[in-house]
């Protein structure tokens, strides 16, 4: 969708708002024109620059609300995941820096304390917001008269384990907390389990508020007795919607309910939430929205409009080298030529391999879209489990699945398969069990940053005993190495990252070395210094050495394809045999390959190589433009490579 260029004339609520003092300035009868303002600038803008669109749009009016009755310089607001926050930011003073959204320099698509007071938190991940904001509430409230605090929640997150855990406590303290739970019905996804069942009932439920004002109408009519009779209608009320929703999970844990209300009402909303904020304890305010609204394929496809990706601008702002010491980005060197998604070919691989075996099942916490996962759910659906935001479920669950003789694959980013760290250890490696995690968006992922930069999986993976790690360096390998795994009587992990994969005929010259766990591969023997290369970069690594080989100097390559178990025999000969050792990895120098690398090498009684270990350091790593802006940023391209290895080279010259 495209939408003209507008001229300022065309915005002129919004156009006069650089914070929420200026917000509170508006007449209440304007603030439905002001939200369509907001709604078309979103339209316009982050279709543009890329970014999560549909969840925003789904916000307007009640951010709107939100920052008219609150004062958030002085009460607190945290938002869960935070990738609905950019109308907190268009509200807060950073209208002028839309231009730059999730760019290299520009805004951050999540809320960051470093752009502004009026964001607490740096999140990214599901489920914390209510946590984070009990936390607060209990911090203040030894004030005289203590902030707010506001917590937004998705109902998605809402069936994150940690959500309910700290409801419960807070329920069961009573400290004063308003938890707004915004219902649009998806995350990325349609959101699954029993809790979207319940909260689809509590929806359903607002025909007996409607009923209800009926029968107020026909009571009040009554001579005499109507009043008195009316006086008692929020009691029977209660009784009602009690009977139809079995439970009332949410006031049984010491929660005061009040919804369901439209959320696209900013007026009502503002009203709500006025009265609502004179309320003690924890109160839950629930608010039905649609996801992208105005947005024209909101209704149709509310999930291709979740995340756009957007047109950037030719030219980026901010850039600062961080692996140069000249502090720039070197000129690109031979292009890798791309083949290829990963998540594609991890996808149509899976396919291939379950249609063999009948054992293999797919499981996936709410991202079956992003995974690649929906192809799977399509084609065996009795085999395929979303089990929504649930990582620590979903784990534990792939535990039983293999102990009952299945073939569970979890496919789980990453970053998020750290919320189900003590899974991995208690209930799977522990056991042995053969568990395949499928690990996508591991590495750096361009736009999204520190929050979604799978960088640490090797090291909370590596020290695990009996866990086989492992990462393709292209699509054809994407598939001997699942089948390879789904072989194994143990767990075993496979990282690939959020890009396309090098063509295999860039890589592949001769017939591959059978894919065994601890069996490297030699793509070519060099003099001096050899690059040890796990995963994708691979492909950086064979277009550094083409620069190089053009320029007489002969490097060797070597396709890890295991971080454990290392290929220590080869190790051992290289040790010998060059001078330099270089390990390349998309993963934090600290406890990654590169220092198993390192590991290995010092349980040798002899050796002629010191290792140099190209990573990422120690510090979170930004977003940016492309995951290939940030590997260029950190010197871990093809140009990054060779300019080490040549330097490396160089210093060997007797």
């Amino acid at each position: 969708m495209t939408t003209p260029e507008p001229t300022p004339a065309e915005r002129p609520l919004l156009d006069a708002i650089e914070s929420p003092a200026d917000l509170a300035q508006l007449s209440s009868d304007r603030l439905p024109e002001l939200c369509d303002e907001v709604r078309g600038f979103l339209l316009e803008n982050v279709q543009r620059t890329g970014g999560h669109l549909g969840s925003n749009l789904g916000v307007v009016e009640l951010t709107v609300a939100l920052h008219r009755v609150f004062d958030f310089r002085r009460d607190r607001i945290v938002f869960d995941v935070s990738h609905q926050a950019y109308v907190h930011k268009l509200l807060t003073g950073r209208r002028e820096k839309f231009g730059g959204l999730r760019q290299t320099g520009g805004l951050c698509g999540f809320t960051n304390p470093e752009e502004s007071e009026y964001d607490l938190f740096h999140t990214g991940h599901a489920g914390t917001s209510i946590s984070l904001g009990l936390g607060l509430a209990l911090a203040a409230s030894y004030e005289k008269e203590p902030p707010h605090v506001v917590s937004v929640i998705g109902d998605a997150s809402l069936g994150a384990g940690v959500a309910f855990e700290a409801l419960n406590h807070a329920g069961a303290i009573g400290q004063k907390l308003l938890v707004v739970l915004n219902d649009n019905q998806w995350s990325i996804s349609r959101s699954v389990g029993a809790m979207a069942r319940y909260l689809s009932r509590i929806r359903s439920a607002r025909l007996v508020q409607r009923a209800q004002q009926e029968i107020q109408s026909l009571i009040n009519a009554i001579p005499v007795i109507g009043p008195r009779v009316d006086r008692t209608l929020d009691q029977i009320g209660e009784v009602i919607r009690h009977s139809l929703v079995p439970g009332h999970v949410f006031e049984e844990l010491g929660v005061t309910y009040v919804g369901p209300i439209d959320g696209h009402d900013v007026r009502r909303l503002e009203s709500e939430i006025e009265r609502i904020a004179e309320l003690d304890g924890v109160v839950l305010l629930h608010v039905l929205t649609q996801k992208g609204k105005g947005h024209p394929d909101a209704l149709e496809h509310p999930e291709r409009v979740h995340g756009v990706k957007g047109s950037p601008p030719d030219e980026v702002v901010g850039t600062r080298g961080a692996g140069r010491e000249d502090g720039k980005l070197p000129p690109n060197a031979a292009e890798v030529k791309q083949g290829p998604a990963f998540t594609k070919a991890f996808a149509s691989s899976l396919v291939k391999l379950a249609e063999r075996d009948l054992r293999i099942h797919a499981i996936t916490a709410a991202m079956p879209s992003g995974t690649g996962l929906d192809a799977f759910a399509e084609r065996f659906p009795a085999r395929f489990h979303d089990t929504g935001i649930t990582e620590q479920h979903a784990l534990a669950m792939a535990a039983g699945m293999a102990k009952g003789g299945l073939r569970p694959v979890a496919a789980i980013y990453s970053t998020f398969l750290q919320r189900g760290y003590d899974q991995v250890f208690q209930e799977i490696v522990l056991q042995g069990l053969p568990v395949l995690l499928c690990l996508d968006r591991a590495g750096l992922v361009g736009q999204d940053g520190p929050t979604h930069n799978g960088v640490f999986d090797i090291a909370y993976l590596r020290t695990f005993p009996g866990i086989v790690l492992c990462a393709p360096r292209d699509a054809s390998d994407m598939e001997r190495m699942l089948d390879m795994a789904l072989r194994q009587d143990g767990p075993v992990a496979v990282r690939f990252p959020r890009d396309t994969a090098p063509d295999p005929e860039v890589i592949h010259v001769h017939e591959r070395r059978a894919m065994a766990p601890g069996k490297a591969e030699v793509l070519c023997e060099g003099e001096r210094v050899v690059v040890w290369a796990y995963g994708p970069l691979v492909g950086q690594a064979l277009a550094a050495a083409e620069k190089l080989r053009a320029d007489g100097i002969e490097v060797g390559v070597v396709d890890a394809r295991f971080a454990k178990p290392l290929d220590e025999e080869l190790l051992a000969r290289h040790a010998q045999d060059y001078r330099w050792i270089v390990t390349l990895e998309e993963h934090q120098r600290s406890g990654g390959f590169g220092s198993a690398v390192l590991e290995s090498i010092s349980r040798l009684p002899q050796t002629n190589a010191r290792v140099r270990v190209l990573g990422i350091p120690d510090r979170f790593v930004t977003h940016m433009s492309s995951r290939g802006e940030q590997l260029g940023f950190l010197g871990l391209d093809a140009a990054g490579v060779e300019q080490t290895v040549r330097g490396l080279y160089q210093s060997t010259r007797v």
